[in-house]
């Protein structure tokens, strides 16, 4: 048998990587941007956002964005007023406006315990690998308000979080994401899925919405000339 040597230019050198479809996962790092930049519903030459209150994002940054009264009766926030809301962790104490930050891209920051404001903590929760070339991940929602503003919005949609939560699975459910992979809504796929109460047990109430992404493996396995038996020494490596 003759012997076979590791390409020295591998990612994997000395070894050789036989299952080149399994799924390394590296290429979900720009997950969370592409949910946030989603969320936004910016503006991008082709396409322009509407404001319709059929369409989940632009009912949802009227919950988020207004906080009194009928905010699904308000205009749909500016690009300019969305980013400014969109927490900068370059100036986490200090956003651009009296409202706050309120779309945020990370677990917590401490102001979201006390202002008077509703916000959306958005980040990836746990991950399920179902087979060799199948992943399971899933986002976490923590929707957050103040008591004071949970009720207020004389409308049909009685509780705030509620009709938020609502409008993100709307939004997100169903949906594939080009380049990375579809969003679902369902605990029998992945475990976590589904929602929950918050309590802070001070002033803010809020709901957690846990949903699942799949995405799959679109490498197929190398036909490579190697035998991998349980044995050592069959192969030489270098």
């Amino acid at each position: 048998m003759a012997t076979l040597k590791a390409n020295p230019n591998s990612a994997w050198y000395p070894y050789f990587k036989v299952y080149e479809g399994y799924y390394d996962l590296l290429n979900m790092i720009n997950v969370p941007r592409k949910i946030m930049d989603y969320l936004l519903d910016m503006p991008d030459g082709y396409y322009t956002p509407q404001d319709n209150n059929s369409y989940p994002r632009t009912l949802l940054w009227k919950y988020l964005y207004y906080d009194g009264a009928h905010p699904e009766q308000q205009p749909l926030p500016t690009p300019a007023q969305k980013m400014s809301v969109l927490f900068s962790p370059d100036n986490p104490t200090s956003p651009s406006t009296d409202k706050g930050y309120r779309l945020i891209p990370q677990v917590f920051i401490k102001p979201a315990q006390t202002d008077a404001q509703t916000r959306i903590y958005v980040y990836m929760g746990p991950t399920q690998a179902t087979s060799d070339f199948e992943v399971q991940l899933s986002v976490v929602f923590d929707i957050w308000t103040h008591y004071t503003q949970e009720a207020n919005t004389k409308s049909e949609a009685y509780s705030r979080i509620d009709a938020i939560e609502k409008c993100l699975i709307a939004a997100f459910h169903g949906i594939n994401m080009v380049g990375v992979g579809s969003f679902y809504f369902n605990r029998a796929k992945h475990s976590a899925c589904g929602s929950d109460v918050l309590d802070d047990g001070d002033s803010n109430v809020g709901r957690r919405l846990v949903l699942g992404l799949q995405v799959s493996s679109e490498t197929p396995n190398g036909n490579l000339p190697y035998n991998n038996p349980p044995s050592i020494g069959k192969v030489q490596l270098a």
